[in-house]
């Protein structure tokens, strides 16, 4: 089912839907019907403009991302700090192109991951790293590949456990409940993902500390041109915020279901 979600989010990104409108409004004027014409250009031009100032995917997606903190090692208790032994960085997405570096194969979001969890572990040299994720896009498990580039930026291989078969988060969280138990370990994710992943693992009895990173909405108060007109990068956040919801409602359909 959450392939499926990841079919339907960029058919239903806002893009997609406010050109099927715009071409809807030409069907409308090749048909001769003026006023229904009239009102799906103006709703296509609302649509972009109300998504391409980012109402009200950054301030959703804000709250969303702000739940936890980063992850500052320094405030773990020195007992907790003492029992964390994994630092765990779940999956993402990467494309093989033998043509680039293996590092700009992974998604932004999983090197972005990765690097954090490369970061808590070095903060925490008793931890293992594990990196999480299978094939989903790709005929490589993201893991997999993440895990050479995470030897290639200096993590020792010892030190390294690669779980290539989960395909989602609730894959993931079952997967490695029987490694994990009741001992605190570091949970690396992203900050809008953060919330649904803390859920999942800890509905298995597992205690997470969160290390959310890589931050879609930055708070910047410095105006720029890109203030005060609609941006590319504000549908794209509408995106995000789709996925986020999506995933959300399915994981709550099931729980009932279970």
């Amino acid at each position: 089912m959450i392939d499926f979600l990841r079919f339907l989010v960029p058919i239903f990104a806002p893009l997609p839907l406010g050109a099927f409108c715009l071409l809807l409004a030409l069907l409308f004027l090749i048909l001769r019907m003026y006023k229904m014409t009239a009102f799906t250009l103006l709703f296509s031009l609302s649509f972009f403009l109300v998504l391409g100032y980012g109402m009200p995917a950054r301030q959703q997606l804000s709250n969303m991302e702000r739940k936890y903190s980063p992850l500052d090692v320094e405030k773990i208790s020195t007992k907790e700090k003492q029992q964390i032994r994994f630092v765990v960085v779940l999956g993402n997405a990467n494309i093989t192109d033998p043509g680039i570096p293996e590092s700009n194969q992974l998604s932004s979001t999983s090197l972005y991951r990765l690097v954090e969890g490369i970061r808590i572990q070095r903060e925490l040299p008793q931890t293992f790293l594990i990196l999480s994720g299978g094939a989903n896009q790709d005929s490589q498990a993201n893991a997999v590949v993440a895990g050479r580039v995470a030897e290639s930026l200096g993590m020792n291989e010892s030190q390294l456990i690669i779980k290539k078969d989960p395909k989602d988060t609730a894959e993931e969280a079952k997967l490695l409940q029987p490694m994990l138990k009741e001992m605190p370990f570091i949970l690396v994710t992203s900050a809008a993902h953060m919330e649904r992943a803390m859920k999942l693992f800890q509905d298995t009895g597992m205690h997470p500390i969160p290390a959310p990173t890589d931050f879609l909405v930055k708070d910047n108060n410095q105006l720029t041109s890109s203030s005060f007109v609609p941006t590319l990068e504000n549908l794209w956040l509408s995106e995000r915020l789709i996925y986020a919801w999506g995933a959300k409602a399915w994981n709550t359909v099931s729980s009932l279901i279970k």
